[in-house]
């Protein structure tokens, strides 16, 4: 009798993947309506990103405590923390958005510069070593045949996170739609929403298994 082999990505659609199918669809609407300064550093849309990606985290801790007789689907949770919280940093500018903006424009505030700080000039060596560490770290414990066999990966959720993330940095980014300019940076960061979203939706069909 021969055995089904399990299949890494599934048409399977997870309660968490309506969500996003949701946000997917509200891009525009949502990105052409919501007033510009939705959309500043350190604004809504941004500190809702920061929130999906602390939660993350903790998905990716849960995951590694379901997982502990799992040595290689352990680590990889571990190591995937530092890769949420190094999100988590990004999107909060490695700190500076906690320091009063040098001025507010029509673009929004203008935060100090990352080396005009007093702990700037540690944060790039800090980064390079936890960078390569967590490197190292997923690639010893990376393992193809043993993660299509453990994880699931809705289809929908794959497709819809490159996309997001394709119209992210390569479209509104770079304000490819000129018609499309003077929203270019709501649409952005909805698009990085999106993406942060569909990767919590993959943890959550996965704990979803356990």
């Amino acid at each position: 009798m021969s055995i089904q082999k399990k299949q890494l990505f599934t048409r399977k659609i997870f309660p968490t993947t309506w969500v996003s199918l949701f946000l997917a669809v509200l891009l525009f609407p949502l990105g052409l309506f919501l007033p510009e300064w939705c959309g500043w550093e350190n604004g809504l849309i941004e500190n809702s990103q920061v929130a999906i990606l602390i939660f993350g985290a903790f998905l990716s801790w849960r995951l590694a405590h379901h997982n502990r007789d799992d040595r290689q689907i352990h680590n990889l949770c571990l190591w995937m923390i530092v890769v949420w919280l190094m999100m988590v940093g990004r999107e909060l500018s490695w700190g500076r958005v906690f320091f009063e903006p040098i001025t507010t424009g029509p673009d929004g505030p203008t935060f100090p510069s990352i080396h005009a700080i007093w702990y700037g000039r540690y944060v790039y060596p800090v980064l390079t070593v936890i960078i390569i560490s967590t490197l190292i770290g997923l690639w010893r414990n990376f393992n193809w045949e043993h993660i299509k066999q453990k994880v699931y990966i809705s289809t929908i959720d794959g497709v819809l996170l490159i996309i997001a993330a394709i119209a992210s940095q390569l479209i509104f980014e770079r304000n490819l739609i000129l018609l499309l300019k003077p929203y270019s940076q709501v649409l952005e960061e909805l698009s990085e929403l999106i993406v942060y979203w569909c990767m919590v939706s993959i943890l959550m069909a996965n704990g979803s298994q356990k």
